[in-house]
């Protein structure tokens, strides 16, 4: 009769045990999902942060390559078009020429004159950083579908100044 008694005993604490086990892994999968959940919506916020203060740096540094290519238009009368000359003439500090947040790539800088139906010469100076140069580190996924939003609807997939195309007096694409 002891022996009944015990074996009882045994198989409910074994139970309670089977139950509260299974209780853990399922409060363990619980919190798996709530983790996953809360970084779905994160991410995005984050990116969305991180993309404004990026931006932010580019566009202060395009502020400063668009004053040095002024300087050096009003000076010889068409723009540098190289980061070199700018940089060797003292209109710009070599640090400037260089995307914040990017593997130490240069913003592309490209420098023209069009000559109007007057037959009056236009410099124009196009310089920007691409979204993948200086969102680099960031969800490649976003950044893949800005390039593409970009791209489709004919924009610059990034920040610039100016325009090699038209004349839009070295506005930054984002004023």
């Amino acid at each position: 009769m002891h022996g009944q008694r015990y074996e009882k005993f045994d198989e409910a604490k074994t139970m309670r045990i089977e139950k509260i086990k299974i209780n853990c892994i399922l409060a363990a999968c619980m919190l798996a999902l709530l983790v996953v959940c809360f970084l779905s919506i994160y991410q995005p916020i984050r990116f969305d942060e991180q993309k404004a203060v990026r931006e932010q740096a580019v566009k202060e540094r395009l502020v400063k390559i668009r004053q040095a290519e002024e300087s050096y238009r009003k000076a010889h009368g068409t723009y540098a078009g190289q980061f070199d000359t700018l940089v060797k003439e003292g209109f710009l500090a070599d640090s400037l020429t260089r995307i914040p947040f990017s593997a130490d790539e240069r913003f592309e800088l490209t420098a023209t004159v069009e000559i109007m139906k007057s037959g009056r010469q236009v410099p124009l100076m196009e310089c920007g950083a691409q979204y993948h140069q200086y969102l680099e580190g960031l969800d490649e996924n976003t950044i893949a579908n800005l390039m593409e939003t970009a791209d489709n609807e004919g924009r610059y997939p990034g920040l610039r100044i100016g325009d090699i195309t038209q004349n839009n007096h070295n506005a930054g694409n984002w004023e």
